[in-house]
């Protein structure tokens, strides 16, 4: 039962360092922040939003500077709920690029058959830190509800792609081990790999491809041990 302990203490411990003030770990909200702005006619240019509730305020950014330099003297005010057909943000996006850090969890591996033994589709506990490169699409939708009232909001599209590592537990056994261990029991592994991520609003969910090293004597006689498996994988938390 140690490397069970060992494992719940380090994910202790990943979720303390976790906390963090509200806005920061709502990165990939629709917030304050410089983003480019994408009309209905396929137009960019970048602008810097301050984001008040349901209302934004848009103010034109200097073209091709790294610094950010803001027009306070020209913007845009508009509440979201009134966005009209005609509009100078109706059917428009906001686009951000960033560097994104976030818990992660891969629900299920699947490893494709070792020897005698047929392909595994494994569930066990795990979590690891994820970098990578996003770009999130904040677009002003309008839709009629069924007693003919338009009405209007903002939904958010994500994409990201990177590497994760983090510690798993796994079933280690005579079966997985080709006999050559008698005993039963959770082992620690260190997982690392690839995933694509799409976040929809709040919900992350990704494909990753990865690798597990068995952290104890017997990764030498572990069937899955380097061995790359295709993986399901959600987002816990952004840091």
């Amino acid at each position: 039962m140690r490397p069970v302990i060992l494992f719940y203490s380090w994910i202790f411990m990943v979720s303390l360092s976790g906390c963090a003030p509200v806005a920061k770990v709502a990165t990939h909200d629709f917030v304050t922040g410089s983003y480019k702005f994408k009309n209905n006619n396929d137009e960019t240019s970048r602008v810097y939003l301050n984001v008040i509730e349901d209302s934004i305020i848009v103010y034109p950014l200097a073209a091709d500077v790294k610094n950010i330099s803001v027009d306070t003297s020209s913007f845009i005010w508009m509440h979201i709920p009134d966005i009209k057909e005609g509009g100078p943000f109706y059917g428009s996006s906001f686009i951000k690029k960033s560097f994104d850090l976030d818990l992660a969890t891969v629900l299920m591996k699947y490893r494709p058959a070792r020897g005698d033994v047929p392909n595994q589709l494994n569930a066990n506990l795990n979590a690891a830190f994820y970098i990578g490169i996003r770009r999130d699409f904040y677009r002003m939708i309008t839709e009629t509800s069924p007693l003919h009232k338009e009405y209007n909001y903002c939904r958010h599209l994500g994409f990201d792609f990177g590497l994760f590592a983090g510690l798993g537990i796994t079933q280690i056994n005579p079966t997985v081990t080709g006999n050559q261990v008698e005993l039963e029991y959770d082992g620690i592994v260190f997982q690392k790999g690839i995933g694509a991520f799409i976040t929809i609003d709040r919900m992350s969910v990704g494909i990753v491809i990865g690798f597990d090293n068995l952290l104890d004597e017997n990764k030498t006689v572990w069937l899955y041990n380097q061995k790359p498996y295709l993986g399901l994988s959600i987002g816990i938390a952004t840091f």
